[in-house]
């Protein structure tokens, strides 16, 4: 099974084409490229849906026939055609699908419309015998949730953030800190040089809170505070370190209470940490302890399937095929904001 994969929600242009092994299950990725924005976006500080759309145009059609010629294939010998179909930018989703869908309806083979996160989601089990169901931490630009997956299409969410996702806190800080985009990065580096530890007093919001649910917009206005207040440069690396350090003990508090309430109801399983801040090689040596105290697995995928790109979204359409999806979805409409709880 082939299925060619597009990416196109936001500010990465990506195009992927993944097979299905016979031997083992797992996939393989036969051919992806992927176009970044940042640079186009860098200096606005953020990424502008206007442009975004505009530049995923101009790049689409040259790299689907780059990945199909590092593929060595034609359109013939796939088996199906994905796009992801929200949540994201408009305009974004609308250049993808619409492509995708033109190349399902030339060769007459399904359109597989695919939610984001659940690309994010399931694309650990391309590489890796991981059963349903497990339990996830999904961390990005637009989204901190944690969530049950019980199949290739039902989750069920049990806490999310309650106003800023965590990869935009992080942007936000690098801004305020006056730093560029994308900030993830930056802070992460900025930490790494920080020599003194717990320097200033951030707060922990919802820590005390019974429940799963994350917020970070109030952290984001502390650093914006002691910004506005006065901080010697050489500081700054410790404030990155102490940013970071919150908000990593704030996922591992969260974390721990929905890994005893998922053992609870499962007794055992694994703990998936994706999203692009799974990136983030501090959070994940901290997740991956409490995984070991808490003995449940802990899987993250590789860097390069951390970040937005199409091959997760070929292995979703893989999913969907495998498990009886006919790809009759030539008549759904992108979705900007699109529940996984209402993805059936």
């Amino acid at each position: 099974m082939i299925v060619l994969g597009i990416e196109t929600s936001c500010d990465e242009t990506s195009v992927a084409i993944v097979e299905k092994k016979r031997t083992n299950n797992f996939g393989k990725i036969l051919s992806e490229n992927t176009f970044s924005q940042i640079k186009k976006h860098k200096v606005f500080g953020g990424v502008v849906p206007e442009l975004a759309s505009r530049e995923h145009s101009k790049i689409l059609h040259k790299l689907v026939r780059k990945t199909l010629k590092d593929s060595s294939l034609s359109l013939k010998k796939i088996d199906g055609f994905a796009a992801t179909m929200g949540p994201g930018l408009l305009g974004g989703l609308l250049v993808g699908s619409s492509y995708a869908k033109t190349l399902a309806l030339s060769e007459k083979k399904p359109f597989l419309s695919i939610n984001h996160l659940q690309g994010h989601i399931l694309v650990s089990r391309m590489g890796k015998k991981i059963e349903f169901p497990f339990l996830c931490l999904l961390v990005s630009g637009g989204h901190t949730q944690l969530l049950y997956a019980l199949n290739f299409n039902k989750f069920k969410l049990i806490g999310e953030t309650l106003d800023d996702a965590l990869g935009e806190a992080f942007d936000k800080t690098a801004k305020i800190m006056g730093f560029g985009y994308p900030g993830g990065p930056i802070i992460e580096k900025l930490a790494l040089k920080s020599k003194k530890k717990n320097t200033f007093k951030l707060p922990r919001p919802l820590l005390k809170e019974k429940n799963c649910d994350f917020s970070f917009s109030g952290l984001k206005t502390s650093v914006k505070r002691i910004i506005e207040n006065g901080i010697k440069q050489s500081l700054k690396n410790d404030l990155a370190y102490d940013f970071q350090d919150c908000v990593t003990e704030c996922l591992l508090i969260k974390t721990e209470r929905a890994i005893k309430l998922f053992k609870k109801k499962f007794r055992s399983g694994t703990l998936i940490f994706s999203g692009g801040v799974a990136s983030n090689q501090f959070i994940r040596s901290r997740l991956k302890m409490l995984c070991e105290k808490l003995m449940i697995e802990f899987v993250v995928p590789e860097l390069s399937l951390c970040v937005d790109n199409a091959t997760m979204i070929a292995w979703a359409g893989i999913e969907k095929l495998q498990n009886g999806e006919t790809g009759d979805c030539l008549n759904l409409k992108p979705k900007p904001r699109w529940d996984l709880q209402t993805i059936c």
